[in-house]
């Protein structure tokens, strides 16, 4: 049961979210498609969730969990992102990496190389990418690709192959 503060503090909630939304649209120069303001509040929804169930790490902290004992970390994760074998987005300014794709050991799994260059050679970005992975499918029964990573990496190789392709 919802008490009067909790909703309270959910209105106020609403009200800035719109206030911010408000100001962010009215600074775009051409007219925004209302399409446009919800793809990108999902895309940020979904970072979110990547986030808080994965983390979304920051080159240094990336290059960190790979093992490197350097003064700049960042460096193998860039090296990493350069040579395809870790996936970034842009958040603001800067790429973050998704943590789902370290193994155990810290490491890259293998799988995300393949993955990126089927994306690549599907012309799908890298943030397409992680959000198809991140995304319930029919190709798992309505799982997400991503849980499948470390136990059938293969799968998903194929799955992406097939379902990356798809020309709508």
């Amino acid at each position: 049961m919802t008490t009067a503060d909790d909703l309270v503090v959910a209105t106020r909630r609403v009200r800035e979210s719109a206030q911010a939304v408000g100001a962010a649209l009215s600074s775009v120069a051409v007219y925004a498609e209302p399409a446009i303001a919800r793809a990108v509040q999902a895309e940020q929804n979904l970072y979110t969730r990547i986030e808080a169930e994965f983390g979304m790490l920051t080159s240094t902290d990336a290059g960190k969990q790979m093992g490197s004992r350097s003064r700049a970390p960042r460096n193998l994760a860039t090296t990493a992102h350069r040579n395809n074998t870790l996936i970034a987005v842009r958040q603001g300014n800067s790429l973050v990496y998704p943590g789902f794709q370290f193994g155990p050991d810290g490491q890259p799994l293998a799988v995300i190389g393949c993955l990126r260059e089927i994306a690549e050679a599907n012309e799908w970005s890298e943030a397409g990418l992680v959000q198809w992975l991140c995304s319930p499918t029919t190709y798992f029964d309505g799982d997400r690709p991503v849980d499948r990573l470390a136990e059938d990496p293969d799968q998903v190789v194929t799955v992406a192959a097939d379902a990356l392709a798809v020309s709508w």
